[in-house]
């Protein structure tokens, strides 16, 4: 390193030779912005300095200004932390998820058995005079009514035998009601109910429930956790990138900044304090340093 002062203002600075590419190299103060010529402090025996006397002088080298020096995004403290934290959201979002839904699905199954086990009995309860009077309008009627629950499927009338169906309705493709004489099959929940009168069962009603509109409405509920999700991971990242930036990383670029700065040999600049946690530690620590520099050239000035 060899030691310069500027001729207008007496700023000291320390640079490295070897940065030097010409005997007719000057250097501008960053203080009064002057132009110093590096002759006189250069060796004339040093071969790396010799030139031609006429060659021309190449731009002035502020060697206070340290190369910036640029992260790679994928190297960034942001990318770094929300690769581990997203993982982990989704992870805890995903198991989040999967409970809902079988909860759901389960609560969902049970009001439908309760549905159709309370259709079922009020049916079964109703229906008694108009089943052993045979009062065919009378019982069209009332089925039509509780299919008017668009959960309920099929509601059939099974004489006292068991098997054979005397009345009954059902859906078609577009969910209308039609007439049903033949028993149901598919996956539905089925409930079945003796229609009694006196001590004797004078038949049977049996109520088909099916999942469709509830599947519909678990998809719905399963899609709006999905896109809650969604918004919450996109939001832990903003807020991850964005704090992580302010509280952890310009801090830190600053501290780098000032370090190289002081790498060159400028020794005046003071680092401050700005905050009193990790940071504000490693900020007093880099001042301490400085400080102890500063000293320790002055007493080799003095030797």
């Amino acid at each position: 390193m060899i030691h310069v002062v500027c001729e207008s203002c007496g700023k000291e600075y320390k640079l490295d030779p070897n940065i030097v590419r010409s005997g007719n190299a000057s250097f501008a103060c960053k203080s009064c912005g002057h132009s110093n010529a590096l002759a006189p402090y250069l060796s004339k025996d040093d071969p790396d300095v010799q030139r031609t006397a006429n060659e021309p002088a190449e731009e002035p080298a502020d060697s206070s200004e340290p190369e910036t020096r640029k992260v790679p995004f994928s190297r960034r403290l942001q990318v770094k932390m929300n690769a581990v934290l997203i993982p982990l959201i989704i992870l805890i979002m995903g198991g989040f998820t999967a409970v809902n839904y079988y909860t759901i699905k389960q609560d969902m199954n049970e009001k439908i058995e309760n549905a159709s086990e309370i259709v079922s009995q009020r049916l079964s309860n109703y229906l008694v005079e108009a089943f052993w009077a045979l009062d065919d309008e009378i019982l069209s009627e009332s089925l039509k009514s509780e299919m008017m629950d668009k959960r309920i499927y099929a509601i059939n009338l099974i004489d006292r035998n068991g098997k054979k169906v005397y009345m009954g309705f059902k859906r078609d493709d577009q969910w209308g009601i039609v007439k049903n004489d033949a028993p149901v099959t598919g996956s539905y929940a089925k409930e079945r109910e003796p229609i009694v009168k006196g001590e004797d069962e004078i038949g049977y009603v049996e109520v088909f429930f099916t999942s469709k509109f509830l599947k519909e409405q678990l998809q719905r509920s399963m899609i709006n956790i999905v896109i809650t999700a969604v918004a919450l991971l996109l939001a832990v990242f903003a807020c991850v990138f964005f704090v992580v930036k302010q509280m952890v990383v310009s801090p830190i670029a600053n501290l780098t900044d000032l370090a190289d700065r002081i790498s060159v040999g400028n020794l005046d600049i003071e680092i401050p304090k700005e905050s009193k946690d990790e940071i504000g530690a490693l900020a007093e620590a880099f001042e301490r340093m400085r400080v102890s520099m500063v000293f320790a050239i002055k007493q080799l000035r003095k030797k």
